[in-house]
């Protein structure tokens, strides 16, 4: 069987962006059984913007619908607890992925979708240490040591230091970006840019993606042909 081509991908994971390419990679690897395997990597968008992202923006780019219309078989609801519930930092989340890889990429991998869905289809706390031993736990993780782990905080200088690869050494675009094993980096994902409006309070401006419009999982396809050997000789 041919080993899985590793595929990494930049992301917060608080990004609807990155939430709705993480989807469509998922359906990806399900209808295509495509031979790839994520290496999630912890582009904090709090390191950069230094202060947590604001929950109005997460609720614009999510509720319109605008993003949600791009998928819509993805798990999605607007937030149902009181504002005070809401997470105001994602970096303990960040450390559970990292700790979950310890044990395998596909462990992080489902752990880091089942992150992602508890905070944007379940309303979840997803700072809490709770709340992501449980995620860790419904996922099969070998929680002895994964509590171990992460109690320790043995993965928290990795979470610095791919938030400091990604922004400050790779120079990346924003949240998601993809890096293939040669190095190119993708972050044209075939979303459309949305922005608040500067001029209408609670408006948005919306920005078609670049290109023609085609099968959500076309770019996806692309990418994991870049990143096959043959085409990188």
């Amino acid at each position: 069987m041919a080993k899985p081509i590793p595929i990494a991908m930049y992301a917060d994971l608080a990004c609807p962006y990155a939430y709705v390419s993480a989807y469509r990679l998922r359906k990806l690897r399900t209808e295509d059984r495509a031979p790839v395997v994520i290496e999630h990597k912890s582009l904090a968008l709090e390191y950069i913007n230094k202060e947590p992202t604001p929950k109005p923006v997460l609720e614009l780019e999510i509720e319109l619908p605008v993003l949600v219309q791009e998928e819509p078989g993805i798990p999605y609801q607007p937030w149902q607890r009181p504002e005070s519930e809401w997470p105001v930092t994602m970096w303990p989340a960040f450390e559970v992925v990292k700790c979950a890889e310890r044990q395998s990429l596909e462990l992080a991998d489902a752990l880091d979708w089942a992150i992602r869905t508890a905070l944007f289809a379940e309303s979840r706390c997803i700072s809490m240490r709770h709340v992501l031993f449980d995620l860790s736990e419904h996922v099969g993780i070998e929680m002895g040591r994964f509590a171990e782990d992460f109690d320790r905080g043995v993965m928290k200088y990795q979470v610095l230091a791919e938030a400091q690869e990604g922004w400050e050494r790779l120079h990346v675009a924003g949240s998601p970006t993809f890096v293939l094993p040669s190095g190119k980096q993708i972050s044209n994902v075939g979303l459309p840019d949305i922005v608040l409006d500067p001029h209408q309070p609670g408006s948005v401006l919306v920005t078609p993606a670049p290109g023609p419009r085609a099968d959500g999982l076309e770019i996806f396809r692309r990418i994991v042909a870049e990143a096959q050997p043959s085409s990188r000789q």
